[in-house]
């Protein structure tokens, strides 16, 4: 691992959960075939599902050797940011840029 490079560079994050909306799932290819013919021919306009940033542009580098802490109030958006970095899920918006290994 170079000198000159973070360990973890996060850029812009963001991510935003919806309320209300259909639940994410896994879809076959067969389902998303049918869908994808049906959607024409769906009436009404989509709704407009109400939602929440967990995290909005977020940006920080964490140099080699460094130890970091995070901290805030509940809902501050700790664990969803750690969820990213562990790529248990995805962010919305923004990259995260990892080098070498997270945490032991």
């Amino acid at each position: 691992m170079s000198q000159n490079h973070p360990a973890i560079r996060v850029s812009h994050l963001g991510k935003r959960y919806t309320i209300g909306g259909p639940q994410e799932k896994y879809l076959t290819l067969r389902d998303a075939i049918v869908n994808s013919a049906k959607r024409p021919f769906k009436r009404g306009s989509p709704s407009a599902d109400e939602g929440f940033w967990a995290l909005k542009d977020v940006s920080f580098d964490v140099e080699p050797g460094e130890v970091v802490g995070i901290i805030g109030r509940n809902g501050a958006g700790k664990s969803t940011l750690l969820k990213i970095l562990s790529r248990i899920t995805f962010p919305t918006e923004g990259t995260v840029e990892l080098l070498g290994s997270l945490g032991r």
